[in-house]
């Protein structure tokens, strides 16, 4: 055992302490009877092992660290303060209490520092018996435990909640950490026993997954090795854990580590929900190779851009898929989905998580994230919230990042985490708004974007979730400007195209009757005529008008927004971007058809 100052301390490692031979020991006792003094506070509690002549491989291999027996001189002044704040005093008082308890019971004497401490337990716990209710049973292999609420305030970190509670073993804590479930029923139409097997299969074998890590690295987390897990459970959706205690833990950087364990989870049972051709599929990795394995039908029968892009990518099975679309044959689109979805998103690194997340070039002639792009590139915005693959919601900060965030992506209603890419979207100046959980949040994406001091944002929203476009609208205020984008629109119900319509910005039309019912009568500018992009208000056609200039390097001339027959048409042409009205276009022969 070393000393200094009054300080006190052993070597322990993962699996237990030190003792005289270099060998483990659960003993205190036995590792207080090494003798290190004499290498001061210098070296590493590794090197100090060394030092000694040490050189047990498997102590080596569990990591070597320094543990307190007896607190320093100040220490012990202080030992009392937090006896007396768990029993309801408040610090200046508590601080008084313990500086005469100091003098009172001669804490300058290990014996007595020792012996305070165990006195002081035991009169924590009699005043938590008698003047607080139990509020929670917990039921352990080594009896039932009643918790008390402290006086400590419960602390919500970066996931999850912690709570802190006294026992009759002591000070104990609680996280509380929601864990991620798809929610299948809002995208299929299926048997109860494959929705529960979707919804729940990134949380199989968890418990058993996260125990056994837990014991692997809490020492490395700064724990005690014989800090344990006293109960560990799912409830709701929820994952709960309780420490045996937290009187020297730092509560964030625990719930940071217990964080990391589930988010390595997510990326080991990798699970995604993405969208093509209005057809939603579920991703999985079965057997260590990330595969399509659910797809609903194809909701239209022809879409022009679908079928150029199928005979594109879609290889020679594409006239086929093009066909069974046509003929309305459900169970061939499915099987042929899962297999373009395979063959062509996963294997050209739509979710490749080594994937680079910059980049200049354009997917698509007007998509959102190339308006966004060009927007970013004019200093008209200084964040953007959109999703991206391994991601979730994300904030953006410039042309690049934007595009390479989902230069490889479809819709994407579901994704898995991975440290990989978190950690490369961090290079890349992304901000994950969930970096251990990559769910998809829109909303909260906006709010953390405000809470950074960004005021020009935009945000892109798809299908059902263009009902939050109504919440979102609300964080627009104290100098805040927000450009809210309303993608994958096919198949919304009557009420989401309402919520666009009092709310969204730019609209993109897709194969959608109620767009093409509320939306497109009430735009105010419209770009394109097969797949219209749908302007609804002012600030919406100057974040248009901007690509539009970029995408041909000319100015576009100011005009007058208005809504039906003089409606404003843009085209691009071979002479550049060309300007019609609405009651100039003729009815289009090669639309998206039937809407839905």
């Amino acid at each position: 055992m070393a000393s200094h100052n009054g300080l006190k301390y052993i070597l322990e490692t993962k699996k237990g302490y030190v003792k005289e031979d270099g060998d483990f020991t659960f003993n205190k006792n036995e590792a207080m009877l090494i003798d290190f003094w004499q290498f001061g506070f210098g070296p590493s509690a590794l090197e100090v092992y060394k030092r000694l002549g040490f050189n047990n491989l498997e102590v080596l291999n569990s990591g070597v660290s320094f543990c307190t027996i007896v607190p320093s001189y100040e220490g012990r002044d202080m030992l009392g303060i937090s006896f007396y704040e768990l029993m309801g005093y408040d610090y200046r008082e508590a601080v008084n209490q313990s500086r005469s308890d100091y003098y009172r019971y001669n804490l300058s004497k290990d014996t007595n520092c020792l012996m305070y401490e165990e006195m002081m337990n035991k009169k924590v716990l009699e005043y938590y018996i008698n003047n607080r209710e139990v509020v929670e049973k917990l039921n352990t292999i080594n009896g039932v435990i009643n918790l008390y609420q402290t006086n400590d305030k419960d602390k919500e970190v970066e996931g999850g909640d912690l709570k802190y509670y006294y026992s009759n073993i002591g000070p104990i804590f609680r996280y509380s950490v929601p864990l991620k479930n798809p929610h299948v029923e809002k995208y299929f139409d299926l048997n109860e026993e494959k929705r529960d097997y979707y919804n729940h299969f990134q949380q199989e074998g968890l418990i058993e997954f996260f125990v056994q890590r837990f014991n692997e690295e809490k020492f490395s987390w700064g724990l005690d090795f014989d800090t344990e897990i006293l109960d560990i459970k799912i409830e709701n959706d929820n994952l709960i854990i309780y420490l045996d205690d937290w009187t020297n833990i730092n509560g964030n950087k625990v719930a940071k580590c217990l964080n990391a364990l589930i988010r390595d989870y997510y990326s080991k049972r990798e699970m995604h929900i993405t969208r093509m051709f209005g057809s939603y599929v579920i991703l999985q990795n079965v057997d260590g190779v990330l595969k399509a394995v659910e797809a609903t039908s194809v909701p239209i029968k022809y879409c022009p851009l679908m079928v150029k892009l199928l005979r594109e990518v879609g290889g020679n099975d594409s006239e086929e898929f093009i066909q069974a679309i046509r003929a309305e044959d459900i169970e061939t689109q499915k099987i042929m989905m899962c297999n373009l979805i395979d063959n062509v998103v996963i294997k050209g690194g739509y979710f490749d998580t080594n994937r680079p997340l910059n980049s200049c070039e354009a997917n698509v002639l007007f998509g959102a994230s190339e308006t966004i792009s060009s927007a970013f590139k004019s200093n008209m915005l200084d964040a953007a919230v959109i999703v991206s693959n391994n991601l979730g919601t994300i904030i953006t900060t410039n042309d690049a990042n934007t595009q390479g965030a989902v230069k490889r992506m479809t819709g994407l209603f579901y994704t898995s985490p991975s440290a990989n890419i978190i950690e490369e979207a961090k290079k890349s100046k992304i901000i994950p708004v969930f970096p251990y959980s990559s769910s998809i949040n829109q909303v909260e994406g906006v709010k953390e974007a405000i809470k950074r001091g960004y005021k020009r944002i935009a945000v892109t929203v798809a299908a059902q979730d263009n009902k939050l476009l109504d919440e979102i609208g609300k964080l627009e205020q104290d100098g805040v400007t927000i450009y809210k984008f309303g993608l994958c629109s096919t198949g919304i119900d009557e009420e989401t195209a309402k919520i666009m319509l009092d709310n969204a910005d730019i609209i993109w039309s897709c194969a959608s009757k109620y767009v093409k019912e509320y939306i497109e009568p009430n735009a105010i500018a419209q770009v394109g005529i097969k797949i219209p992009v749908h302007i609804m208000t002012k600030k919406g056609w100057e974040l248009v008008r901007n690509h539009l200039e970029y995408l041909v390097s000319q100015e576009i001339d100011e005009i007058d927004l208005v809504k039906g027959d003089e409606k404003p048409v843009f085209l691009n042409g071979d002479e550049g971007i060309k300007k019609l009205v609405k009651k100039d276009i003729r009815k289009c022969s090669d639309c998206p058809h039937p809407c839905i």
